[in-house]
């Protein structure tokens, strides 16, 4: 008798917590959901402000070529004059921002050609290593006077070690 007493009373007891367990599920569910309703929420309006920036920045650019094209042809009304005046502005502006950003010369300058880092050897000088190999991915003084370069090659990692200006380790890849 004992022993069915204790089966039903284990059996019991696991209902009771089975449905503690679905109803703690149940709140844990609907606090990960309104805390994901809650994040979105914050980026809706991000598209309509990205496309309104370039909508302002394709008015300006557009403005800028209407004025040259109006500037060019010889007849000119009052108030055509004073947008051509504003387009004008518009177009100095594009024109003085365009070549702040760019530079003194707008010429593309060609990426420099590195030799493959496999070709540092033992005894060369740390500035020859850098004018034939370019500048290391990585770089640290080791002690005074001494640091450590590592470069990428097509076969690994390159692991230079420089002391006094001189290549005195060369690790390499196996």
């Amino acid at each position: 008798m004992k022993l069915a007493g204790s089966i039903s009373m284990c059996v019991l007891g696991m209902m009771f917590l089975a449905g503690s367990a679905a109803a703690q599920a149940v709140v844990e569910y609907g606090v990960g959901a309104g805390a994901s309703a809650t994040a979105a929420s914050g980026a809706k309006g991000v598209g309509n402000s990205i496309s309104g920036a370039f909508k302002s920045v394709g008015a300006a650019i557009k403005s800028a070529e209407g004025a040259s094209s109006n500037s060019s042809s010889g007849s000119r009304s009052s108030s055509s004059s004073s947008t051509s005046k504003s387009s004008s502005a518009a177009r100095e502006t594009v024109k003085s921002s365009a070549s702040a950003s760019a530079g003194p010369s707008t010429a593309p300058v060609p990426n420099p050609s590195y030799e493959d880092a496999l070709g540092i050897e033992k005894g060369m000088s740390c500035e020859e290593v850098s004018k034939r190999f370019g500048p290391p991915a990585m770089s640290f003084v080791t002690e005074e006077g001494s640091h450590t370069m590592s470069y990428a090659s097509k076969a690994g990692g390159v692991q230079v070690e420089c002391t006094a200006g001189k290549v005195v380790s060369v690790d390499k890849p196996r």
